[in-house]
């Protein structure tokens, strides 16, 4: 029996623009918590066992800012430097404590991600350290990508000398906007000018892949003010580029501003015409398009972290508010500093919370948005029922997020725009078709 759906809400609106607003993708999906009592008792039996052999990665979080972003919510502590030199010592212990486990030698590590907050926030000493740990307690694969991600203000040379001797080999620089303006409203202390010679200053050293994240939608922001970033992006020598789009986070301060009338953000619209208009930048310009996000100039330019990580390979992660992922568990570290220093004395994995799949077969879920972020899936590979999603495709081929209405979705760029939003309808629907259908008995 095939089964009946109810593909009206995700019908692309007509008018416009496809959707209402665009949709960010939801972590935890389809994960039922572990109970307190039970987490270290599963993190032991986690790292002990033998897992499916997967692509394996590593995420470093360092939470600590000089000042707090107006548009970000991860924003966790002030950046102190003896707080840092602290919390380094005891990230170091947490690595030493997992590193011979089964899991840790089990498989080569692909990429290697300092996140934060802010990784360049450590001192030369503390980050040279950190590599040098990982390089010689885990399984890093011989072109393991070691990304540092950094802001402008106080990554100075020696900070960057010392993640290069060590090891590094991509820095990702949070710009965001290289308008003086924009930057000094989401609280950056550096102007577009100083932005722009770091990151040209960088880029010369030329030993390294050198990224830069730019964001649209932000206040103020308009086609020329964009446009002038783009240009900027183009001439200084980076190696990648990516382009986000806002994500307004409720109870950050630009979230606030804009909830409270203080300040307004471009519309879903808008920030569409921006993110099409990158696109148009970059394809004239020849930069290589590697996922939604994400332009390459050159070959050095891998994303690879990213792009695995969309692939649900498994994560390995350390730090307080760090988040990972092995064989349908999920978990994250202790946000607060006094709860990870507890935990790393007391010999445990400071697990704030730890989740367990649902789905036995979750591995299609990171399969459908690893082809969604590349901008290509083959809906036949996830249900037998495909056919019934035609009148749905041939909707979305009509609104423009697709190349044709066929059962092998080719995103167009308007499409890569509301990529969350398709990808969530797909996972709905595919869910939905491939649940067990009931018998006629039953019915009756």
């Amino acid at each position: 029996m095939k089964p009946e759906l109810n593909l009206a809400p995700h019908y692309a609106l007509d008018g416009h623009q496809p959707f209402k607003d665009r949709h960010a993708t939801m972590p935890w999906r389809s994960a039922m918590p572990i109970n307190p009592d039970k987490r270290e008792q599963t993190w032991q039996k986690l790292i002990t066992s033998t897992t499916a052999a997967r692509k394996r990665l590593v995420y470093l979080h360092i939470p600590f800012c000089a000042t707090h972003c107006t548009f970000c919510g991860f924003y966790q502590n002030r950046d102190d430097a003896d707080q840092s030199h602290h919390y380094t010592d005891m990230l170091l212990r947490e690595i030493e404590a997992e590193a011979d486990s089964q899991l840790h030698q089990s498989a080569p590590i692909h990429a290697v991600y300092f996140g934060g907050g802010t990784p360049s926030a450590l001192s030369a000493y503390d980050l040279s350290r950190i590599i040098t740990t990982l390089r010689r307690r885990l399984p890093l694969a011989p072109d393991c990508e070691i990304t540092i991600e950094g802001r402008v203000l106080n990554f100075d040379d020696q900070r960057i000398d010392a993640c290069l001797d060590a090891g590094a080999n991509r820095f990702s620089i949070g710009i965001q906007s290289f308008n003086s303006r924009i930057r000094k409203k989401m609280a950056r202390t550096s102007t577009g000018e100083e932005a722009r010679i770091f990151m040209e200053k960088l880029c010369r050293r030329d030993n390294a892949a050198v990224v830069c994240d730019l964001l649209f939608g932000l206040p103020e922001q308009d086609a020329k003010l964009w446009g002038e970033d783009l240009e900027i992006a183009r001439d200084i020598g980076l190696d990648g580029v990516d382009l986000y789009a806002l994500n307004l986070i409720p109870n950050t301060p630009l979230g606030k501003a804009v909830e409270n009338g203080r300040t307004t953000i471009p519309s879903p619209a808008e920030r569409r015409d921006l993110y099409l208009q990158g696109c148009d930048f970059m394809d004239k310009e020849g930069w290589h398009c590697i996922s939604n996000s994400h332009w390459a100039r050159t070959t050095r330019e891998r994303n690879l972290y990213n792009l695995l990580i969309k692939q649900g390979a498994d994560c390995l992660a350390f730090g307080s508010g760090a988040g990972g992922s092995v064989d349908g568990y999920s978990w994250m570290g202790e946000r607060s500093l006094e709860a990870y220093y507890n935990a790393i004395d007391a010999g445990k994995k400071p697990l704030m919370m730890m989740m367990q799949t649902t789905d036995p077969q979750y591995q299609w879920r990171h399969q459908l948005q690893a082809g969604i972020e590349t901008a290509r899936v083959t809906l036949d590979k996830f249900t037998p029922h495909a056919q019934q999603l035609a009148p749905l495709l041939q909707q979305w081929y009509q609104a423009g997020l697709t190349l044709d209405a066929s059962s092998c979705l080719r995103l167009t760029n308007e499409g890569r725009f509301w990529a969350s939003n398709i990808l969530q309808s797909l996972q709905e629907l595919i869910t939905e078709l491939n649940l067990p259908q009931p018998t006629a008995e039953q019915i009756i």
